[in-house]
């Protein structure tokens, strides 16, 4: 092991998140000086331009920032892996396989999934269904932690590949590791206090509909072995034909979206 490099490493990251962290002290004293709209007013407005949204998630209080290391896999894992032709790499780290047979999926499509997941994947347990990606015939799921779905994380993601007949032909996956809390919780934004964030922001327009309200966690520092993820709050908004995808960070606000006509 080079301590010196993996001790400079360290240095960066915690650094970097004592700086993120100051940064999101800062964010909430401003935002102290400043009631939020109250919920009665924000819904009327919502209301009056047409903008519904579904049950939100009951409220969280507190959340914590976590860091994690990107995986390498090794051949040892990969002896119980029947039937497969597997081939790693490590920059970046990836574990590919290719099934030998297909394997056939019942009509209840996502329950098949999950059980190739969980019986023919490394660390299965750990992933959790996201999404179709129709035009590449691809399933996606992501890592969680402590049941929360780490977002669009390119480290930990999973993605089955299937035939023109439906079946599962292969898979690419990678995964995060020695993923824990960090420092101290902090109060959090709501999700309702999140939509707010989103209308104020004008990022809401009129005959919009939010849906999949979804606490997670977002990628806000990344280096090439760690990782800071902040808690994160999701929301897709549909608008006639068009999908944005909008990531909330429940810390400080921050807003992060992709438009898409899909899911994925």
């Amino acid at each position: 092991m080079d301590w010196s490099k993996t001790k400079t490493i360290f240095i960066t990251v915690f650094f970097i998140l004592d700086l993120f962290l100051l940064a999101v002290f800062f964010n909430k004293h401003s935002a102290s000086q400043f009631e939020f709209i109250k919920e009665a007013s924000i819904e009327d407005k919502l209301k009056s331009y047409n903008i519904e949204y579904e049950k939100l998630p009951e409220e969280v209080s507190e959340e914590t920032i976590i860091t994690a290391k990107t995986k390498s896999f090794t051949k040892k894992e990969t002896t119980h892996l029947l039937n497969q032709t597997i081939e790693l790499s490590d920059d970046p780290p990836v574990l590919s396989s290719h099934l030998q047979k297909p394997v056939k999926l019942s009509q209840k499509k996502l329950d098949g999934l999950k059980s190739f997941v969980d019986s023919h994947v490394l660390f299965g347990g750990q992933y959790r269904y996201w999404g179709m990606n129709d035009e590449k015939n691809v399933a996606i799921f992501y890592q969680q932690y402590d049941q929360k779905r780490m977002f669009e994380n390119i480290n930990g993601k999973l993605e089955i590949e299937l035939n023109d007949n439906g079946d599962i032909v292969s898979y690419r996956q990678t995964l995060l590791r020695d993923l824990k809390k960090n420092g101290q919780k902090e109060s959090i934004l709501s999700a309702h206090q999140a939509i707010q964030t989103l209308y104020k922001n004008g990022l809401i327009k009129p005959n919009s509909k939010i849906s999949n309200a979804e606490l997670g966690y977002y990628t806000v520092v990344q280096l090439t072995e760690l990782q800071v993820l902040s808690p994160t709050w999701y929301f897709k908004i549909r608008n006639g034909e068009n999908t944005e995808e909008v990531y909330v960070n429940a810390l400080d606000g921050s807003i992060h979206k992709n438009e898409k006509n899909s899911r994925l």
